[in-house]
């Protein structure tokens, strides 16, 4: 069983208050979650508190007394938002938000750090140094990169000295078949991403995992998010709910372990709102796939290139 690649996304941790947030996270752990990802702007988007997210974890951190027995992970560097024309990966950005990440998480280190945006107008070598000072320091253990390009990676590997652990991208059953992003700086997971982190072995974080909760929303009769309204993920739908139907599973289940079959390093992140959603997506994790059937699935969503050697 996988359940352990399961990451508990947080970008709107706290948005429905404390009392959801702390049912969420106890949720989490009860089933035997480890790892919770968070980053320094989650949920700035939302008025009334500034990295609300990461406060929030530090509050029940404290209050359940469960720091050692979780990984923390989080994400700075950020460009600001409305502004994602100016990249934020100078050493001054850089230090100020794993520190502001420090404090709200009421932590000492925190065990991965990802930088949550690049900057292609600075060199590779100039970022990775500040990160592997920081590392020197003991404010974060490991590091890695989040929406970073394939090129952009090979040139960080290729440096002396600890460099990036894992990548965080876009990645679900359908990212091949989706609509284009609106935000240009975010990655979308393709075959060379893919085959560079198995070749690195690198940890690879998938958000958006459960493609926006696509098979809850079709249970329910609802439209699938916007990325995912087109012929082809409809397509691709009902051919997947043909195979779910065959093996006895829940479809949503079905895309979950169908991406961490694909190979050790996937992890996969959900951003459940509540332990009740929580609950029906976790069982992802504990679902075997039959080799035939992960072939048939890569095939219908155009990743059969996942699965070359």
């Amino acid at each position: 069983m996988w359940s352990d690649r399961v990451i508990l996304g947080t970008a709107e941790l706290g948005t429905d208050g404390r009392e959801n947030a702390f049912d969420l996270l106890d949720e989490y752990v009860r089933l035997g979650g480890r790892s919770i990802d968070s980053a320094a702007v989650y949920s700035d988007w939302v008025p009334g508190e500034a990295g609300r997210s990461e406060t929030v974890i530090g509050e029940w951190l404290k209050r359940r007394g469960r720091r050692d027995d979780l990984a923390i992970i989080t994400k700075g560097a950020h460009p600001p938002l409305g502004h994602m024309d100016q990249p934020r990966c100078d050493e001054a950005s850089i230090r100020h938000d794993v520190e502001q990440s420090l404090r709200r998480l009421g932590i000492e280190q925190i065990d991965l750090w990802y930088l949550h945006r690049d900057d292609p107008a600075r060199p590779v070598a100039e970022i990775v140094g500040v990160l592997q000072a920081l590392q020197r320091e003991g404010k974060i253990a490991r590091f890695g990169c989040s929406n970073w390009t394939v090129p952009r990676i090979e040139a960080a590997k290729a440096l002396p000295g600890p460099t990036f652990a894992s990548t965080q991208v876009l990645g679900n059953a359908f990212c091949r078949i989706m609509n284009p992003l609106a935000d240009k700086t975010c990655v979308v997971l393709d075959a060379p991403a893919f085959h560079q982190a198995v070749t690195h072995r690198m940890s690879l974080f998938l958000y958006s995992s459960t493609a926006n909760g696509f098979f809850e929303r079709r249970g329910n009769s609802l439209a699938p998010h916007r990325l995912y309204a087109n012929p082809a993920c409809e397509t691709a739908a009902a051919a997947l709910d043909g195979i779910a139907a065959e093996l006895g599973i829940h479809p949503g289940n079905m895309i979950v372990a169908f991406m961490l079959q694909l190979a050790p390093q996937v992890r996969t992140i959900v951003g459940s709102r509540t332990a009740e959603q929580l609950r029906p997506v976790w069982k992802g994790g504990d679902t075997v796939l039959p080799a035939e059937a992960v072939h048939r699935i890569a095939g219908i969503t155009g990743m059969a290139d996942f699965l070359a050697a």
